[in-house]
Parts: structure tokens; C-alpha cells; sequence
């Protein structure tokens, strides 16, 4: 019989073979190709670590400054998230997390004594905050 860690690295081979996995490589690789996105992404980055730096000097930090870079950068993210390129990209990836959420979710409830071949794990994508059964939404 194959050891628990031989399993999960199949599992892990299937997740990959997986079209949740699959539309991410392919919508990463898309993104990764976009050049206008790739320049806006470098801009944004540029935007956060001046405005990290700002911040920094404590109480001698220039205020508009700060609202200025934060204004350039919501502005930025905004564009950014209208990017076709980016919104596949945003949706493989909520469908490859919803697809490990269930799998931790199954995982967890097997480990806490439920049925594997029947447990529902609940949903947590919806997550209120309240940990309570919670199967590791990440929050």
C-alpha cells in the first residue's frame, strides 16, 4: 500500500492535471506575455514601495505625498483589474482555490473523524469571520 505521502503526491499530480490548474498556467503564461500589463504591474510596485518609504520616515512623512501615491495607486490597480489578461487570470485563480479549499476541507474532515468517501465539506467561500468548523479558508 502506497504511504500517505506517496498518495498526496499523487494527488498533487492530479491537481495539477486538473482544468482549474491547467487554466492558471495558461492564463499566467498570458499575462506573463502582456507587456502593457507587465510595464503596469512594474508601476504599481514602483507606487507601493514609495509610498512604503514615505511612510517609513515616521512623523516627518509628507501626507500628500502619501495620498498622492495612494491615489496613483488605486488608480493603477483599478486599470489593472479591467485587464481581460487579468480577469481570466483572477477567475482561474478563484476556481483552482476553490478547488483546494474543498480538497483541504475533505482532508480536514476525514482527519477529525468523518467518512471520507461521503463528507461534505461546507462551503467557505463565504466566510464570516467566525472560525467555529472552519476547514482552513485561510482568514
Amino acid at each position: 500500500m502506497p504511504t500517505i505521502e506517496e498518495q498526496t503526491r499523487a494527488l498533487a499530480a492530479s491537481i495539477q492535471l486538473s482544468p482549474a490548474y491547467t487554466n492558471l498556467v495558461a492564463a499566467r503564461e498570458r499575462n506573463d506575455a502582456d507587456e502593457g500589463l507587465a510595464a503596469q504591474m512594474q508601476q504599481l510596485e514602483l507606487l507601493r514601495m514609495q509610498y512604503g518609504h514615505e511612510t517609513a520616515k515616521g512623523e516627518s512623512a509628507d501626507e500628500e505625498l502619501m495620498d498622492s501615491y495612494n491615489a496613483q495607486f488605486q488608480a493603477l490597480y483599478g486599470e489593472i483589474m479591467e485587464n481581460g489578461n487579468m480577469q481570466q487570470y483572477q477567475a482561474a485563480a478563484e476556481k483552482l482555490d476553490a478547488l483546494l479549499k474543498r480538497v483541504t476541507g475533505i482532508l480536514a474532515g476525514a482527519a477529525q473523524g468523518e467518512d471520507p468517501a461521503g463528507y461534505e465539506p461546507e462551503d467557505v467561500t463565504g466566510c464570516g469571520g467566525s472560525c467555529g468548523g472552519c476547514a482552513g479558508c485561510g482568514n
